[in-house]
């Protein structure tokens, strides 16, 4: 007996739920009135999380210069890939063509116990730094990030410690550069001895 009542139960939720899907995905395809929160909760729900739209090749431009886009809160257009201050603020970094975020790994060579922090220089397709304190102290990590975004020329935020949090041999995640730009960078380094 409460074995039937549970799946009446179960029945009748589906079938609402099934009632209300199609009445959101007939409201999603509406135009939407500003003024009614519900609309544009509905709109919102149906075109951005469900059915996101899709990059089509003449929106690559506008993605890669950040134009805004005409639905969403207005935003200064940036001509070039360089982060502006608000950029900087909320740590914001350049994206690919298809939304997703350029990143690369760099792999990092700590010394410890060094008498002062400072770069080595290019190790390969890494980079050699010497620190004052142990490799895995977070005095040293955090200087660590400060001289790799200074000797490759980007902001502390864009580097983040990924691998060997407590080795001499760690791996730093690169954010707002590719592969080839990152190693343009390092070839301006000498050579780590």
């Amino acid at each position: 007996m409460l074995l039937e009542w549970v799946l009446i139960l179960e029945g009748l939720t589906i079938a609402i739920l099934g009632v209300l899907a199609v009445v959101g995905m007939i409201m999603g395809r509406q135009e939407v009135d500003e003024t009614d929160l519900v609309s544009v909760f509905v709109w919102t729900f149906w075109k951005e999380f469900l059915w996101p739209p899709e990059v089509m090749g003449i929106d690559t431009e506008r993605l890669v210069a950040r134009e805004p886009i005409p639905s969403g809160p207005a935003r200064p257009s940036a001509a070039t890939d360089e982060p502006d201050e608000e950029d900087e603020f909320y740590g914001r970094t350049r994206k690919t063509a298809d939304g997703r975020e350029v990143k690369t790994d760099l792999a990092v060579i700590v010394i410890p116990h060094a008498p002062s922090d400072s770069v080595l220089g290019r190790d390969g397709d890494g980079i050699k730094l010497q620190v004052t304190g142990e490799a895995g102290d977070s005095k040293s990590n955090k200087a660590l990030i400060e001289l790799v975004a200074s000797a490759i020329g980007v902001k502390p935020y864009q580097v983040t410690l990924t691998k060997g949090h407590y080795h001499p041999r760690k791996t730093a995640q690169i954010q707002g550069l590719s592969f080839d730009e990152l190693q343009i960078r390092l070839s301006g380094l000498n050579e780590a001895e």
